[in-house]
C-alpha cells in the first residue's frame, strides 16, 4: 500500500514565480541631465536588477520603441545592459526617456528627462547701493540657467564665501543673497556675485556706500531763556546724525549729564531719555550757560543758551 504522504509537485510557473523578483532600481526612477552646447554625446543608464534578468526597451520622446541591438537615427540602444546612446544631441531632442525593464515577475520604468542646458543669468541690475550706517544691507543674488548654479560672494576685503554660512554680521543666506547687519563705514565697496554651472558664469557687482553724517544740532533753545522762579522749564535738544549722535548736557559749574546719568545729584536737574533738560524748580542760583552736546564717531555740535531765572 502506497504511503499517504506523496510530494506535491507544484507547476512549473509557480516554481518560477515564486523565485522571481519583479525588476527594481537603485537610484530615483526618473533623473534630469543637460544637453551639453558641445554636443557631446549622451549615455543613458537603465540598471535595473531582477530575477530573472530583466529584458529592455526604450521608448523615445516623441513615441518610439527602440529593441536591443536596434539604432533609429542617432540612438542606439546597446544588448545586453540597457544602455541607451544618443549621439551629438541638439535641443530638439529635449524630452522625457523611459526605460521598460520587464521579466515574468513585473516591469518597472527608468525616466529620464533631457533638457537643453544654458549659462546663468543673474537677475537684476545695480547702481550704487546707499545703506545708512547700522541699517541691515541685503544683496540679492537671484540667478536663472539650468543646471542649477553655483553661487559665491566676494567681499570687498578679498575674503570669498563659497556656500550659505554665518560669519560675524554677515550671513550668505541658501537663496543667495548675502545679509549685513549693523552696517558699519569699513562694510563700504564693491560685493561681487558669482554664479556658475557647467555652461559658464557670470557676475553681479555692488557698489556699496555706507551713508554717514556728523551731528548737527537741529533743534535748540534760544540764546537767552528766561524763566520765573520755581516755574519748571524744559530746554530741548535734538540732533540730526548718522550714527545716531549722543546727548549731553554740561551745567553752570561744569557738571554733564550723560545718558547713563541722567540726573543730577542734589535732584531738580535731570535729563529726559529724548535728551531734554528739565529744572523742575529753578531759583537764581540755576542761572547760568547750559550747553547741549551732541556727538558721534564723525564728530560734534553743540549750541548754549544763558538761562535767567527772575
Amino acid at each position: 500500500m502506497g504511503s499517504l504522504h506523496q510530494p506535491l509537485c507544484g507547476s512549473p510557473q509557480l516554481e518560477v514565480a515564486s523565485i522571481a523578483e519583479k525588476p527594481s532600481f537603485a537610484m530615483p526612477n526618473i533623473e534630469i541631465l543637460p544637453i551639453k552646447q558641445d554636443g557631446s554625446d549622451v549615455t543613458l543608464e537603465c540598471p535595473a536588477r531582477g530575477k530573472p534578468n530583466p529584458e529592455f526597451v526604450w521608448i523615445l520622446p516623441n513615441g518610439t520603441a527602440l529593441m536591443p541591438g536596434t539604432r533609429h537615427q542617432h540612438f542606439t540602444h546597446y544588448r545586453g545592459n540597457g544602455t541607451l546612446r544618443i549621439d551629438q544631441p541638439v535641443t530638439a531632442d529635449k524630452g522625457v526617456y523611459r526605460c521598460l525593464a520587464k521579466n515574468v515577475a513585473g516591469t518597472a520604468e527608468k525616466r529620464y528627462a533631457l533638457e537643453p542646458g544654458r549659462k546663468p543669468v543673474i537677475r537684476g541690475t545695480t547702481g550704487i547701493m546707499k545703506i545708512t550706517f547700522g541699517q541691515i544691507l541685503n544683496l540679492p543674488c537671484s540667478v536663472d540657467g539650468w543646471p542649477q548654479a553655483s553661487i559665491t560672494w566676494t567681499l570687498p576685503n578679498g575674503l570669498v564665501l563659497d556656500k550659505p554660512q554665518v560669519i560675524g554680521r554677515i550671513t550668505f543666506l541658501s537663496n543667495g543673497t548675502l545679509q549685513l547687519k549693523e552696517v558699519a563705514t569699513f562694510d563700504r565697496g564693491t560685493y561681487v556675485c558669482k554664479a556658475t554651472n557647467t555652461f559658464g558664469s557670470s557676475a553681479l557687482s555692488y557698489p556699496v556706500a555706507v551713508m554717514v553724517y556728523p551731528p548737527s544740532i537741529t533743534n535748540a533753545p534760544p540764546s537767552i531763556t528766561r524763566v520765573h522762579r520755581g516755574s519748571s522749564v524744559t530746554l530741548n535738544c535734538i540732533a540730526a546724525g548718522i550714527p545716531k549722535p549722543e546727548i549731553t548736557w554740561t551745567l553752570p559749574g561744569r557738571t554733564t549729564l550723560v545718558p547713563n546719568n541722567r540726573f543730577t545729584a542734589q535732584g531738580g536737574i535731570h535729563m529726559t531719555v529724548e535728551g531734554s533738560l528739565v529744572i523742575q524748580d529753578p531759583v537764581l542760583m540755576n542761572s547760568g550757560i547750559y550747553k547741549c552736546n551732541a556727538k558721534n564717531a564723525l564728530g560734534s555740535d553743540f549750541k548754549a543758551t544763558y538761562l535767567q531765572v527772575i
